[in-house]
């Protein structure tokens, strides 16, 4: 199973240029480079039909690092009777058996499996419903021990995190114990029914995470305190739980600072021993019939984006994920559920192209360096600093670095990459060539704004950076003896880091 900690060595297992890396570094490269999971709600059909020409697919994988089915693994869908279930689209996803792969699998994506169990009547299967009357307690508790059995245990090690239980709070005062929904699971089971579930998938792969996903809980408030005193009375009776998904579908007159009440709900659950995840964000604004009415509300939009995601960034690696609910206002359920009063919630337009939400997030995970004159040093050898030599080569030195053919010009490019310009010549830049094969080589050439003059940075913290180049963002500026530096894959080590140092 994929883990958190271990997204940039997986993603930096491939080895041949992808499609999302040729012309940008897009939000899976960035989320990699950062370290951290950012990922998206799909259809699985979508993909399965090369929608928009494979467009809807090609997207995915640019920009997800893990992604959530937004109806696949749902009941509804799945469950067709007893002991009768539909594996089409799932097994596609992730494999049939233990030794398949599917599509999450071979494009290098974990998987969120949403939900086990949606206690509405609305989004429990009609089977169910129509047979209620008789259906004993006894029933339906091997009903439900069955059904979770069955979908967690077929693809166990393939689900990063299962959403157990979604939605089972109900958001006004009721007197259903726990403030629960009235639900086919309630009638039968009573609270229990939440127990079993954790239980049972708990029991079914002991190794994935399991997490409660519900709305309004994002901000504190009674909710909030609900959804603590439910997963509380749950463990109570013996069941696991590891997180809470946040689902945050909010619009663009929301505000998210620090320390506010967003962040304050976040530590309410970390500190009740609970990881957190963004699930399901989306971010609408006003609209009329569907379109836009200011332009300047984008930017509002991509302001919000960018600090939901940084408020991410603030709790990782108690916050495991971000994810959006989609991806592109072409597919979104925004615009209908609010009668084209509001929506254009995504970071991708309805042409698939980048809105400012994009681009914001983009800058906030791979700006990581204050434009400036810095000297770059190997971390196991910070006595000597990279530098240019007169035919062009690039290799360290030693003694003094003072000179400015060993000094750098690093610059933002404004697209999750930086230029880094001789400061003895502003117009030779350290260019990468041949970097996607098993080594590349270093030069310096006249800036031409081409791809190969472009690199990101991934932090290692105390001023120290992994180095990479633009279209090979899986490749690392290495050391390889005491001054020779070439382009290769990933691998763990301090030969790999780069100290920088502000001149």
């Amino acid at each position: 199973m994929i883990r958190v900690e271990s997204i940039f060595v997986w993603l930096c297992l491939l080895v041949s240029v992808p499609v999302w890396g040729q012309n940008a570094i897009g939000l899976r490269a960035s989320a990699a480079l950062r370290g951290i999971q950012v990922g998206t709600a799909v259809v699985v059909d979508y993909i399965r039909e090369k929608a928009d020409f494979n467009e809807y697919a090609n997207k995915i994988q640019r920009d997800a690092t893990i992604i959530v089915t937004e109806n696949d693994f749902k009941p509804k869908r799945i469950w067709l009777g007893d002991g009768k279930y539909n594996w089409n689209n799932t097994d596609f996803l992730v494999g049939s058996t233990a030794n398949s792969t599917g599509w999450a699998q071979q494009n290098l994506m974990a998987v969120r499996g949403h939900t086990l169990i949606w206690p509405d009547d609305s989004f429990t299967p009609k089977w169910l419903l129509d047979q209620e009357s008789s259906i004993t307690s006894e029933k339906a508790r091997l009903l439900l021990t069955d059904y979770i059995h069955a979908v967690v245990s077929r693809y166990r090690g393939k689900i990063l995190v299962w959403d157990v239980v979604n939605e089972a709070l109900n958001s006004t005062n009721t007197s259903n114990p726990l403030n629960l929904r009235d639900s086919f699971w309630l009638r039968k089971l009573g609270p229990d029914y939440l127990k079993i579930a954790f239980s049972t998938a708990r029991a079914a792969d002991p190794n994935a995470k399991l997490y409660y996903n519900d709305f309004g809980i994002e901000s504190t408030g009674l909710k909030t305190t609900r959804t603590i005193d439910l997963i509380k009375w749950v463990r109570s009776q013996g069941a696991t739980v590891h997180g809470v998904g946040m689902q945050w579908h909010i619009d663009s007159s929301r505000s998210v600072t620090p320390g506010d009440g967003h962040y304050q709900s976040a530590q309410q659950f970390i500190n009740n021993q609970l990881y957190i995840s963004v699930t399901e964000l989306d971010i609408s604004i006003p609209t009329d019939g569907g379109y836009l009415i200011d332009r300047s509300d984008l930017y509002k939009q991509a302001a919000l984006y960018r600090a939901v995601l940084n408020y991410a960034i603030h709790f990782y690696p108690k916050c495991e994920a971000f994810l959006t609910w989609g991806f592109t206002d072409r597919y979104s359920w925004l615009p209908d559920y609010h009668k084209y009063k509001k929506g254009a919630g995504l970071p991708l337009d309805w042409m698939y192209r980048p809105k400012p939400a994009y681009l914001e997030m983009q800058e906030l995970m791979t700006r990581v360096v204050i434009d400036g004159v810095y000297r770059l040093s190997p971390q196991l050898q910070p006595d000597k600093c990279l530098g240019a030599g007169m035919s062009n080569n690039v290799q360290l030195y030693g003694g003094s670095c003072d000179d400015n053919n060993k000094r750098w010009n690093i610059t933002w490019l404004g697209d999750g990459s930086y230029r880094f310009s001789l400061l003895s010549n502003p117009n030779l830049v350290l260019a990468g060539h041949n970097v996607s094969a098993s080594r590349g080589y270093l030069q310096t050439n006249y800036w031409t704004n081409y791809i190969s003059q472009r690199w990101a940075f991934s932090a290692k913290g105390n001023s120290t950076f992994r180095i990479v180049p633009y279209t090979a963002w899986w490749k690392v500026m290495t050391l390889d003896d005491t001054s020779d530096v070439s382009v290769v894959s990933y691998a763990s080590g301090k030969s790999q880091h780069w100290i920088l140092t502000k001149v």
